[in-house]
């Protein structure tokens, strides 16, 4: 049974897959091209920003260590200088340069001292600044990534020279952005009439699966291993081919037409396809019987057969008592009321020695209202 949840994990992901970007483009309309690359570049935004916030963040860490270094030596030094803790944190908290180390000791230092004083005291400040502002520069994108789609500058400028509205893009995104998340991004690429074909094969495949669970569990009779591996292959083939006799019109549909075919009656008709394969076969069958005929199977009239037989001198009982046929039947042909069955007139052809074409037609009598069937006059075939 492994392997047949393995086979339904990858069909349910295609058909997923396939039906949600179909439906999302039908929502879309008829701009969802653009509105498709819209959101490819909407996405390449906010990926941007991601990436770069997740620098950010990295390089905010190592500074808050550093700046935490930076303060602990603006602490020890002020300290070996003669201040107290709560002298030094004011100027900490502040995120300003302080006065000279004289002016804050009220005493004088020498210069060395001053320099250390102001190296200690600008290193931590630099710190903090940098700090700062890289927090406003990661707040800027987050707001980006919280913002609709439409927001940026780039994207509403894109939607401008494209005419679309901002709007569709924001509406179609999330789901969009879904889709790709779960590795459907290539099918976006896909045209529409593509997508819908993949649509039907993947529904027939599994419709197919549904039949072979369905036999696995109830089926009284062993079948071969080759059943189950053939069986959601037919399902493909016979949806693909019903697909195509509803494009072609040749499958009565109860709404719609088949220039558009709805995707959820697509996906429908390709599940039962699979899952009544037998049923499908022959109703392709008989759709295809109407397509492909051929003259030897088809019963034609006897136009010309009373002429020809007057010619050679033979009589309708004759010929009746040759292709053991009854004289009555004979009479139907001569006179045009049934047509002529391939075999008889296989045999009328022989016995005379007169090609099928010169005697037989498929094309029906003239109705007359007074006298019936009407053939038109023609000249006698030669008999050889």
């Amino acid at each position: 049974m492994t392997w047949l949840a393995l086979l339904y994990g990858a069909l349910l992901y295609v058909a997923v897959g396939a039906l949600g970007v179909s439906e999302l483009i039908r929502r879309i309309g008829d701009e969802s091209a653009n509105v498709i690359h819209m959101i490819d570049v909407g996405r390449d935004i906010r990926s941007g920003e991601g990436e770069a916030l997740e620098r950010e963040t990295a390089l905010l860490e190592d500074k808050e260590r550093l700046l935490q270094g930076a303060i602990s030596d603006f602490r020890n030094f002020g300290v070996a200088q003669g201040l107290a803790l709560q002298d030094l944190q004011p100027i900490i908290d502040n995120y300003d340069l302080a006065p000279k180390l004289s002016a804050t000791l009220k005493k004088p230092v020498d210069m060395e001292t001053e320099k250390q004083w102001a190296a200690v005291m600008g290193a931590m400040m630099q710190l903090q600044f940098d700090i700062r502002d890289l927090r406003k520069t990661m707040e800027a994108r987050h707001a980006v990534l919280r913002s609709a789609w439409s927001a940026h500058p780039q994207v509403a400028a894109e939607a401008a020279r494209l005419k679309i509205d901002p709007l569709a893009v924001d509406r179609a995104a999330a789901t969009a952005d879904t889709l790709q998340e779960l590795g459907y991004a290539r099918l976006f690429a896909l045209p529409s009439e593509i997508l819908t074909l993949l649509l039907a094969l993947s529904m027939g495949a599994l419709g197919s699966t549904l039949h072979v669970t369905k036999t696995l569990l109830t089926a009284s009779e062993e079948r071969p291993a080759s059943y189950y591996l053939i069986r959601p292959f037919q399902g493909m083939v016979t949806s693909l081919v019903v697909f195509v006799l509803l494009k072609a019109g040749q499958l009565t549909i109860s709404s719609g037409d088949s220039d558009n075919l709805n995707i959820f009656f697509v996906s429908f008709a390709g599940i039962a396809s699979g899952l009544l394969a037998e049923e499908a076969y022959r109703m392709i069958c008989k759709a295809g019987a109407g397509i492909i005929k051929t003259e030897e199977a088809e019963a034609r009239w006897a136009f010309k057969l009373r002429a020809a037989l007057n010619a050679c001198g033979t009589t309708p009982a004759q010929l009746a008592d040759c292709i053991r046929v009854p004289l009555a039947e004979l009479e139907t042909w001569l006179v045009e009321t049934h047509p002529v069955p391939p075999l008889q007139q296989r045999l009328i052809a022989t016995w005379l020695h007169i090609p099928e074409r010169e005697l037989f037609t498929a094309q029906p009598p003239v109705e007359d209202s007074m006298s019936g069937p009407v053939s038109v006059s023609e000249p006698a075939p030669s008999v050889s």
